[in-house]
């Protein structure tokens, strides 16, 4: 069963406070096989084409994956849309497997394009415990977005391996 290890929250900054109006939730899935999922902020209501996609992400680049996956499905920008359609006729699909769809070459050209877009949304990127992402935040300096990066500052876990409770942390 997939484990939920990250989020972000994707929409436009508020003009008067630092809070986000969201459009899309983006979350992270890991175990034996990871995987972003996208859905529009209300899941009830609006015609969308696919109303869940989902893309396996490399395990070294995962977070620049959700990030690419971001400027593609949520900000639809043409350049790179059109320089991923060249690389794969996936690309616009309800689900993509980096590893097989796009070479490490096309990635990362992909990703470059991606740092240097001026017009990406506001993030809120909440990283929970044990995260593969957790090691690769440095990234987002490369990027120009308005990001907000959400870590545990407590937690209390009862681990039933050891049969204990372990407390991290302070409130």
């Amino acid at each position: 069963m997939a484990t939920l290890t990250a989020q972000i929250l994707i929409g436009d900054s508020h003009p008067n406070k630092d809070g986000l109006l969201h459009t899309h939730y983006l979350f992270l899935s890991e175990n034996s096989r990871p995987s972003w999922k996208l859905v529009k902020e209300n899941f009830y209501h609006g015609v969308t084409k696919y109303p869940k996609i989902v893309w396996v992400p490399t395990v070294e680049n995962m977070l620049e994956d959700g990030l690419l996956m971001i400027a593609i499905h949520v900000l639809k920008n043409q350049e790179i849309i059109e320089m991923a359609n060249d690389y794969s006729v996936k690309i616009e699909s309800k689900r993509l497997e980096l590893y097989s769809d796009l070479d490490e070459e096309q990635r990362k050209k992909l990703y470059q394009n991606c740092r240097e877009l001026s017009e990406f949304p506001k993030l809120i990127i909440s990283v929970f415990r044990s995260s593969s992402i957790e090691r690769q935040l440095a990234v987002l300096e490369k990027y120009k977005m308005d990001v907000e990066v959400c870590s545990p500052i407590y937690s209390r876990l009862y681990s039933g391996w050891l049969n204990e409770t372990r407390v991290e942390g302070s409130l």
